[in-house]
Order: C-alpha cells, then structure tokens, then sequence
C-alpha cells in the first residue's frame, strides 16, 4: 500500500480537492529566522477553512468515493480537527457525520462540530479510548469508519501540503512536522521528498505522546501505557500502521518538545508573528527555538497543522499561567 502512495497519487488529490479547500500559505517570518538564526517558513494550515489540515485527507477519501458508496454515512473518532474535517467533508456530500471525541476535548472545537452538522458523542480520557466507542457504531449502523491517520486516501489528501510548498519554495532543505498518528507528516513528506529527493524530513512528537519514536525504537508499533499532554491535536498513544511503515523509512529524526516548550512557542507565533497556532500545531516551531533541530544549509519549512485552540487556554498560556 505504501508503494501506491506515489507522486501521481498527490496530484490526483490535489486536482480532486482545490475547489473545497484553502491554499494555505508558506511564508518566511523575519523574528522567528532571526531567533533561530536560519532563514524559516511557516506553512500556515491554521489558516485551513476548518482551522486545520485534516480536511484536505477527508476531503480526497469522500470525494474518491462518492454520495452514493456512503447511503449509511460516516463515523470517525477524532482529538478534533479529523472530526471537523470529516464533517465539513460529509456536509458538502449531503450525508451524515458522526464523531466521538474524547471528553477532554476544547469546547471550542465540539462547538464547531456541531455547527458543521456532526452528530456528537464525547467519550473517553483520549483518542484511543474514543476509537472503542467508534467500533460499536460501525456495527450498529453500518457506517463507513473514517480513520484519522491509518488510510491511503486521507495521507493521500494530506500529501497536497507538500506539493503546495515545493510550488511556494524552491529547494527545501528541511521540513519539520509535527506527528501524532504519522498521517500528516506521511503524505506531506512523502510528497516533498518525491520532488525533492535531497530533503531532509523530522518530524516532532510531545514529549508525553511520542508514540512514533517509541514504535521507531522497537521496530513496530506500540502503544504507551499513558498519553499526558495538553496538545490534543496529537496526544496519540499508537501510530497508524502505514504511517509507521512510511515514517520509519522517511523520517530522518523524530524529536520531542514539552508543555513547556510548546506554550514559548505559541507566546513566540502569537506576539512576534501574530499567528495564533493550537499547541499541537506548534511543535516544530518549539523544537527550533529550544535547539532541537540544526537547520540544514537551505530553506527551513516547518508546519503550522491547526488552529484550533481553546480561547481560555490561549489566554492563560499568553499570561504565562497555562497549567
């Protein structure tokens, strides 16, 4: 399945979603390439219609398959921004959507669910706990499950953040992503690195879900026996098996970043650059300015996944009182 996933595969879901989404930007940002002391640019999917990039593998898994092959709708379970996407996605078609979000979810983002006409059910600590609930679903009602990470489409989808940052700058010489279930950084960087074969690729994982890095470590796929982290865009405790099976063989490093260090980060995009980033979203970001990642001699690309972030939280991490 991996070895589908080609350049023609992007390009096709690049010409099949245009018209629904966003082109997001990649721009250069003069505070932050002077902090880090390297020329940077922020891919800016915080500026996506949902507010993240999870929309464009929803939007190229329902299109691909059409109104009619979904007559009992779709399910998924999300942190989110997969769910927000799905919605969108299965508005646009007509059908029905179902999410089951973890009880931790930001109010914000359920809100935003429901107004997008997702059915919404909250259940669990995290991620995986709200997969189980999902499973009953699918049984009783004979949805399709749309899975966040763990499918060709959706990381085929995703891969058209990559063709629009090759078309915005030339010659990348590192792109850093952030990872969760390793869907984003699977499509992005498998497009990237298709037209770009010297690119460098790492990817960033909080520190208290660096699921990716554990499974790299053991070679295969394991689960943590505990998720703590406040970044619910990619507090997962087990990759998807194709992003694993991709990341370990494109990923140059994986790194990771604290509550801490992501909360500078949004301080960092919000009052220097007046980007307003989830903490998920600015895991990259984190990594350059706490001197995790050395940028390679060439153009920097790190990407801003979502937008999403609870205004309360926002505020007490811009006060310095995020706990």
């Amino acid at each position: 399945m991996e070895g589908q996933l080609n350049l023609q595969k992007f390009q096709e879901a690049g010409e099949r979603i245009k018209k629904y989404i966003q082109r997001t930007p990649c721009l250069p940002f003069q505070d932050l390439s002077e902090e880090v002391g390297h020329n940077i640019y922020l891919k800016l999917e915080s500026l996506q219609i949902t507010g993240g990039f999870k929309l464009r593998g929803n939007l190229n898994k329902l299109l691909s398959l059409g109104k009619e092959k979904l007559p009992n709708g779709v399910v998924t379970a999300s942190s989110g921004n997969h769910g927000l996407g799905l919605s969108y996605s299965a508005r646009l078609l007509g059908i029905k959507a179902t999410v089951v979000v973890p009880e931790t979810t930001p109010k914000n983002k359920v809100d935003k669910l429901r107004t997008y006409g997702a059915e919404v059910i909250l259940a669990g600590a995290h991620y995986d706990e709200a997969v189980k609930l999902v499973e009953k679903i699918v049984r009783e009602t004979n949805a399709l499950y749309v899975p966040s990470f763990d499918d060709p489409d959706i990381i085929a989808g995703n891969g058209t953040i990559g063709l629009e940052i090759n078309e915005d700058v030339r010659e990348v010489a590192l792109y850093i992503c952030p990872i969760g279930g390793g869907g984003g950084i699977s499509g992005s960087g498998l497009a990237l690195k298709a037209l770009n074969p010297n690119l460098k690729i790492i990817g960033v994982e909080a520190a208290g879900a660096a699921s990716m890095k554990a499974s790299i470590e053991a070679g295969k796929t394991v689960q943590l026996s505990e998720v703590k982290t406040r970044a619910e865009g990619i507090a997962v405790s087990k990759p998807g098996e194709l992003p694993f099976e991709i990341v370990k063989d494109l990923v140059d490093e994986i790194v990771t970043v604290s509550e801490e260090e992501m909360e500078e980060a949004i301080r960092h995009l919000v009052g220097k650059e007046k980007i307003v980033p989830e903490l998920a979203g600015t895991a990259g970001v984190a990594a350059l300015l706490a001197g995790k990642i050395n940028p390679e001699n060439g153009p920097v690309v790190s990407l801003i996944t979502g937008g999403n972030i609870d205004i309360q939280f926002l505020g007490s991490v811009l006060t310095g009182k995020g706990k």
